[in-house]
């Protein structure tokens, strides 16, 4: 999890010039999948730590690399 503990946001990642796009949709995507298996194991009673806002913010982060034009 390459995001863990160097991002707070995943705005913070979106803008992080050191990466390229490829590297932030992996990212972005791997997060986003993470909180979804949080959010699963909540839902069948495990205790964790998540919230629906913050997946739609990845969400969001990747729809915008998705538009941006390709250089």
């Amino acid at each position: 999890m390459a995001y863990t503990g160097k991002y707070k946001t995943p705005m913070e990642l979106l803008h992080d010039n050191s990466l390229s796009d490829d590297a932030k949709v992996e990212m972005l995507e791997q997060w986003r999948d993470d909180k979804e298996a949080i959010m699963r194991a909540a839902d069948e009673g495990m205790e964790g730590d998540f919230r629906a806002d913050f997946l739609k913010k990845i969400e969001n982060a990747l729809i915008s690399l998705q538009e941006k034009p390709r250089t």
